[in-house]
């Protein structure tokens, strides 16, 4: 008797590898095939056919695949629209659970396999894709995120020829010229931000009421929102910091107390720009400050407290936006009050 059935997948750029696995009711796991498909939309159509060929009928079945930057997602994007199951997961967690298997082999036929065990094996969440609004709005954040990485490469090797013993005006005149085209793409990226953000009355609205958070813009706030699917997936605070990898990790073990740090194991483009948020937080944002240097009486770096910040501006980010209120500074205040005015 098969009581599940998963469908392993390993993308690449050009290609897919699939490994379709049943498991019955002792556990036990039993391939029942494994193809490799061009990562177009004709291999995704003869996937499904082979799939029909050999899954078993009466029983759900799901696919399993991890983040492989863009290449994962027209395929995870089409089995969504033909009504399928899928599960993505990070590559870390993907390969922690290869790791446990102990293969000493490394292919994309092993990596179809091990997605598929682990599809049949853990509760993994089901993966559902951004709704199109906020797809453009994560392409123009991450478009506005290389352009700055861009200019900084510019303004570096700018800087390093205008300091060179015998200088090429020449070269100086075209690094000058093409910073003045990165500023003006980013100030136009900025620009079709904002203006699709206001085609949405609803988005509008909430994306005013987070950014009367001290320290955080409309930018931050975008590429929160994007990033995160308006939150779709997120059901707490604790959810959402391990979905950023702001969630710390402990490692501890008798008498060894190690470090503590965040995981890192999670969205990056979150991480990276809440980093000048919190440090305009830290001044300007009263409850962050008290809270910035309470954390940095106790530690050596200042960055430590730095990232706590972070972590207190995205739980903010996502209250305001479930709760449609605007910043309150003195809301521990108030809440404090109230306590103490049930306890007397």
């Amino acid at each position: 008797m098969v009581l599940k059935q998963n469908v392993g997948i390993d993308v690449s750029m050009d290609t897919f590898d699939v490994n379709l696995t049943l498991m019955d009711e002792n556990f036990d796991k039993q391939c029942k095939g494994r193809k490799k498909f061009n990562n177009n939309e004709e291999g995704f159509v003869k996937l499904l056919d082979w799939i029909d060929k050999h899954m078993c009928n009466d029983i759900e079945i799901s696919y399993t695949m991890e983040f492989t930057g863009v290449y994962y997602e027209r395929l995870a994007y089409w089995l969504k629209s033909s009504k399928q199951i899928v599960f993505v997961v990070i590559p870390s967690k993907a390969k922690w659970y290869c790791a446990s298997l102990s293969k000493s082999s490394k292919t994309d036929k092993l990596d179809a396999q091990a997605l598929s065990w682990m599809g049949l094996e853990r509760q993994l969440k089901e993966w559902n894709p951004l709704s199109l609004g906020f797809l453009n709005l994560r392409t123009l954040t991450r478009e506005r995120e290389e352009l700055l990485k861009e200019k900084t490469v510019v303004k570096n090797r700018l800087h390093a020829t205008c300091k060179k013993a015998i200088g090429q005006v020449n070269t100086v005149a075209r690094y000058h010229q093409r910073l003045q085209i990165v500023v003006e793409q980013i100030a136009e990226i900025e620009r079709e931000i904002l203006a699709l953000i206001k085609e949405d009355e609803l988005l509008y609205d909430k994306v005013e009421n987070i950014t009367t958070i001290p320290g955080v813009a409309l930018i931050t706030a975008a590429t929160v929102i994007a990033e995160t699917n308006g939150f779709s997936a997120i059901n707490n605070q604790k959810q959402l910091t391990s979905y950023a990898g702001l969630d710390v990790k402990i490692k501890e073990s008798g008498k060894y107390k190690g470090n503590s740090k965040i995981s890192k194991q999670g969205n990056s483009h979150i991480r990276r720009v809440l980093h000048f948020p919190a440090q305009t937080a830290i001044i300007h944002n009263k409850p962050l400050s008290v809270f910035y240097k309470r954390i940095n009486e106790h530690k050596i770096k200042p960055m430590i407290a730095g990232v706590g910040v972070q972590r207190k501006l995205l739980c903010l980010i996502y209250i305001l936006w479930k709760t449609d209120n605007t910043f309150d500074p003195y809301y521990e205040i108030n809440k404090y009050h109230k306590i103490m005015k049930k306890v007397g």
